[in-house]
């Protein structure tokens, strides 16, 4: 009988998932922008980095009475914009460049339809809200912050 450490082990790496589906990568991407899952999903390297800036700004943001115009909240605001940004791409990209990219080898192939259009209509629609909202507080904070008006 064989030692533990001698037992192979179960790994799954989602860079070797066989099939990947354009529609809910692009909805990964527009609901967990921020965390980098569509990332993962994706097989894509650096997939962390949203992670890490969100984790990194969310404590600075706990306790803060105007979170929404700290530093911190425009920051966080980064990766959460990028996720909106590459939802929209992977959603509109065409069926070949996606498999080609993302299902390298696969005898199966993306056929998106009005799925992927759902979520682009939705991402532009998320994305465009939080985006102005981030901009209206931007100028906010930088002119009552120049207008010395906050304490």
């Amino acid at each position: 009988m064989g030692r533990p450490y001698d037992r192979p082990r179960l790994h799954f790496d989602f860079r070797m998932a066989k099939f990947r589906h354009k529609a809910l990568a692009a909805l990964l991407a527009a609901v967990t922008g921020a965390l980098g899952l569509n990332r993962l999903y994706l097989g894509q390297k650096l997939w962390w980095l949203p992670l890490a800036i969100t984790a990194a700004t969310l404590p600075l943001l706990i306790g803060v009475r105007n979170w929404y115009q700290s530093p911190a909240f425009f920051v966080l605001m980064i990766p959460v914009t990028a996720g909106f940004i590459q939802a929209l791409v992977v959603a509109l990209m065409a069926d070949e460049r996606f498999d080609a990219r993302f299902n390298p080898g696969s005898d199966r192939h993306n056929r998106s339809g009005w799925d992927a259009v759902l979520v682009a209509i939705a991402t532009l629609a998320g994305g465009a809200i939080a985006l102005m909202a981030t901009i209206a507080l931007l100028f906010q904070t930088y002119f009552e912050h120049s207008l010395g008006l906050t304490h």
